[in-house]
């Protein structure tokens, strides 16, 4: 039987589909100027699939141009955003998956996470063949969300594993084609980003950041938010919070030292900042984050009872 295409017209309007494990699956065409209103990270891996257009993708300290057949890998707590190109127009799938969306026992699954996330988020730019098969496979989710017949809840979840499992195996063979391709960006911006990176702990601002590099605090501004979408204040803040986050739950540090640890000079602002970029305050996070923690250990910790009652004779 041959293979059916789907084409650009038979994607009739923009869906979604969520399950209660958190995962969501939505399809969207944009036409006209779009670029996001925020950077964000988050705590769970997002997959992006290009069907049509482009965009501009800014992952941590790069922008890329992403075109129909690339596949965006992005990392969880990787501060990202999509920007407009000059084409104006966009038609994409994009994926939440979390380490527990699949509970088996033999733990393929968080492997198989593992295996692709290795060196962090990625972008894989498939042509010919390997580009029709992942349009297919989109075509195909996309099919089971609008006419939801029987058991199109595990169909769906069925497309998601074929397009992660197809990355894993096809990882290595079109990430350099595409990281050396895609890449747009100011060399020296890479530079400004590598160095807040290193150096967000300290008293930076758009002045002493100018000097350290010998360029116009004014071409510098323009630059910096042409290339990644950010102005430096909101990439700064958000390298900040993104870190602070990380030692909320990792570490037992008081707040006002956390504060201290990543930047801020006043709580006042620090707490104020974090809201803004995380929605609620840094204990409520802290105690968040750590009740998700607490339910993922639980979990795992069933799987090992369960190993252990199956291999008992």
């Amino acid at each position: 039987m041959e293979k059916e295409q789907l084409l650009e017209s038979d994607y009739e309007n923009n869906c979604s589909y969520s399950d209660p494990d958190g995962m969501l699956v939505s399809f969207a065409q944009r036409s006209g100027s779009y670029t996001m209103a925020y950077q964000h990270f988050h705590n769970f891996y997002e997959v992006y699939y290009l069907l049509g257009g482009s965009r501009y993708y800014f992952i941590k300290n790069n922008t890329y141009y992403v075109k129909a057949g690339d596949l965006v890998l992005v990392d969880k707590r990787e501060l990202h955003r999509t920007l407009e190109t000059m084409e104006k127009f966009h038609h994409r799938v994009l994926v939440n998956v979390y380490d527990h969306m699949i509970q088996e026992r033999s733990g393929h699954f968080t492997n198989l996470l593992s295996e692709l996330f290795r060196e962090g988020s990625l972008i894989l730019s498939f042509t010919g063949a390997d580009k029709e098969y992942m349009d297919d496979l989109a075509g195909r989710m996309y099919q089971e969300i609008r006419q939801k017949k029987p058991g199109y809840e595990l169909q769906v979840r069925a497309y998601v594993l074929q397009i992660l499992v197809f990355a894993a195996r096809n990882r290595d063979a079109w990430r350099k084609e595409a990281e050396d391709s895609l890449r747009k960006a100011n060399k020296r911006i890479f530079e400004i980003l590598n160095y807040i990176n290193l150096h967000y702990s300290e008293d930076l601002s758009l002045e002493s950041v100018s000097r350290e590099f010998y360029i116009s605090k004014f071409y510098l501004s323009h630059a910096f938010k042409e290339v990644t979408g950010f102005t430096f204040v909101e990439y700064l803040s958000n390298v900040r919070i993104k870190e602070a986050q990380r030692l909320l739950y990792k570490t037992s540090y008081p707040v006002a030292q956390i504060a201290q640890m990543v930047g801020f000079g006043t709580m006042t602002h620090f707490g104020r900042v974090f809201r803004k970029i995380s929605g609620e305050s840094p204990l409520s996070y802290r105690k968040t984050e750590r009740q998700y923690e607490d339910t993922e250990r639980g979990l795992g910790t069933a799987v090992k009872k369960n190993r252990k009652e199956e291999e008992t004779p």
